[in-house]
This record gives C-alpha cells, structure tokens and sequence, in this order.
C-alpha cells in the first residue's frame, strides 16, 4: 500500500480507497439535504450504515481556541488502539499533541473547507499491532448546513503483511 494523503472539495471524488471508505463517504453525499452544503448530525442514521459503526469516530468541534473532543470512538478502534477515547480532548490523546498532521486536518475539515482522506501507516501507536497500515476520511457534519460542528471519522486497519513490517521498521 502506497502512503497516500489529500484533502479534497466537498464535491470532490476519492481517490481509490477501501470500499467501506467508499460507501460512508457516499452515504454522507446522500444526506446532504437539497440546499445546504453540510448534512447534520440530526441527518445522520447509523442503522442506515450498521456495518461502519465499529471503525466510526465523532468529534465535537470547539472554536477559539480550536479543539476537538472525541464525541463517539467505535468499538473496532478502541480494540485497536488499546483503549476508549470517547469523552476525551483530542490532544490529550496518544500523542497529546497539537503538531499532528490529523490535527491540521481535523481543523480543515471543521473549517467547512473540504474532506480529509488519509492512507500510510496509522499515525498513533496501536495496541494491536497486526494493523499497521490504515486508512482514514474526516467528514464535516454542521446541524445549521454551514457551521461544522461535528466530525465523522472513519478509520480501516489493514493486517500487515510481512512486507508492509519491513517498510515500518526499516
């Protein structure tokens, strides 16, 4: 697997991705109410994506300062990482740090600037260390259409191969 990172138009087209990737990106098309840029929360139904819920993530956006706090973890990424992040500030998760590049991305998409779409190796270290690749989107989710106040995030964790361990260690 190729490191890959993007961010992309609201409208824009993925790049080839995991088809669980590809599916919640186009139900979230498909919720955009006729008129406005954003789906909400309130359009968002998880019995409508059931198979998606373990390896979905919710952040709650704050403004001045910037921050983000991990609204909803699914069970698949708290497995992996080794523990629930739901309730707590995203910088003081794994890394506790705001130079993360997701940080950067977690700002543009709660900018209401576009969609972040990432794949390489996971940017935190996993408790599970049979996935060592990943791939991740960030989608905006604004209750008014416009201000983005909550983020959909999905993450797939790929198991490693013995070739994809090379490439990490070397």
């Amino acid at each position: 697997m190729q490191p890959f990172e993007c961010t992309l138009g609201l409208d824009e087209a993925l790049p080839p991705c995991d088809p669980r990737i590809a599916t919640n990106h186009a139900y979230w098309r498909r919720i955009r109410p006729a008129g406005a840029p954003l789906p909400g929360r309130q359009h968002f139904d998880p019995a409508a994506v059931p198979r998606l819920l373990p390896t979905i993530r919710l952040y709650d956006v704050f403004r001045n300062p910037w921050r983000f706090r991990y609204r909803l973890m699914g069970s698949e990424l708290a497995r992996i990482l080794g523990r629930d992040l739901t309730g707590q500030w995203f910088d003081a998760g794994p890394r506790g740090s705001r130079s993360w590049r997701s940080y950067e991305d977690l700002m543009f998409v709660a900018a209401g600037s576009g969609l972040s779409y990432h794949r390489g190796f996971p940017i935190f270290s996993a408790a599970e260390k049979d996935h060592l690749t990943s791939e991740r989107i960030l989608l905006p989710l604004a209750r008014d259409g416009t201000t983005v106040d909550i983020l959909l995030g999905l993450s797939i964790h790929h198991p490693a191969s013995a070739d994809a361990v090379l490439q990490h260690t070397a």
